[in-house]
């Protein structure tokens, strides 16, 4: 069953930004965090953060699974629940979903029946941020398919971009951790709590 609509906030689109920013020369994935009690009550899927996972080991599911024990995990204290994904292929101009992108996603909609992908469009990101990368699909006839309309799923668009443009010119994708830098350094904090901090002071 489709979600009745379909928001991100600054936080979840700014950190998955920076992920793909930070790697250009790497294929990027990463799973969302979507309120559980809207999406329960009214089917909206209300996208609140999101977790970079691979640059590296993205194919190796080992690795996959580790990750998701332990966002699942935090999800489950937090009300939350993993309700997307979000994958940037490594070739500037592939922005189609690979057998990897549409393993995940599966393995997601398992658990979310109203799970969605969002796929980076690479050829879209630039230092003015002056567009959405992303492009939503949902399943449609057993096959995960664009969604015809794309209109804006940012919350507001504009000042979300505006925060992205700062977040690059402050270079703070230097400092993204994601599950493989955490996974090199236990130390590292894949939730990214200071970086958290960071855009809701821009906020």
């Amino acid at each position: 069953m489709a979600a009745t609509e379909t928001r991100m906030n600054n936080r979840a689109y700014c950190k998955l930004l920076l992920h793909a920013v930070k790697y250009p020369h790497r294929a990027v994935n990463g799973v969302l965090l979507a309120d559980k009690k809207k999406l329960k009550e009214n089917k909206t899927l209300q996208f609140v953060d999101s977790v970079p996972m691979f640059h590296l080991s993205i194919g190796l599911a080992p690795m996959l699974e580790v990750a998701l024990v332990q966002i699942d995990s935090y999800c489950q204290a937090n009300g939350l629940t993993i309700a997307g994904y979000y994958h940037g292929n490594e070739h500037l101009k592939d922005s189609i979903p690979n057998t990897i992108a549409l393993k995940i996603i599966e393995k997601i909609h398992e658990n979310c029946s109203e799970a969605c992908l969002f796929m980076i469009d690479n050829t879209k990101i630039s230092l003015d941020c002056n567009q959405t990368v992303l492009k939503l699909y949902t399943p449609q006839d057993n096959k995960w398919k664009v969604k015809s309309s794309q209109s804006s799923f940012l919350e507001d668009e504009d000042a979300c971009l505006a925060i992205a443009r700062d977040l690059l010119k402050t270079k703070a994708h230097h400092n993204l951790v994601d599950f493989d830098n955490h996974l090199d350094d236990i130390t590292l904090d894949w939730l990214n709590r200071d970086l958290n901090k960071e855009l809701q002071d821009f906020s």
